[in-house]
């Protein structure tokens, strides 16, 4: 049996993949060591010599606290430390979730399936663009 996190990492890596194919030669690794730190996601590509890797983050809540911003980047900085060349982090969170304290060069990703209404992450059937 699966459960609500199961279903969720289903429709990022749903979303990953539309926007990193790995017919491109990407790979989408679940929970990966990342020189010390971790990430929901690392998307990654070596091509022409140079290897391309996005950490990805997924936060399903209302918002985005203050702490979780900054552990967030506490990882991307640990990883750049161990020597790691990590692209823009990636973030997933419900369609109107309040995002204002993530730091402005986190990549925001929207997740259609999901909705924040009167401050309740709530399931969104209809599938409608993303603000």
């Amino acid at each position: 049996m699966g459960d609500s996190r199961d279903v969720m990492n289903s429709y990022v890596t749903r979303d990953l993949r539309k926007m990193f194919s790995p017919g491109e030669g990407w790979n989408i690794d679940r929970e990966p060591e990342c020189g010390g730190a971790s990430f929901a996601y690392v998307v990654s590509r070596k091509r022409f010599g140079k290897t391309s890797c996005y950490p990805v983050e997924v936060c399903m809540e209302a918002g985005v606290s203050p702490e979780k911003a900054g552990l967030m980047q506490q990882h991307c900085d640990a990883a750049r430390e161990a020597g790691v060349a990590l692209e823009p982090l990636m973030l997933f969170v419900p369609t109107g979730a309040d995002v204002s304290a993530v730091p402005g060069d986190v990549m925001i990703n929207y997740l259609k399936v999901l909705k924040v209404e009167d401050g309740q992450v709530i399931w969104w059937k209809k599938v409608l663009p993303a603000e």
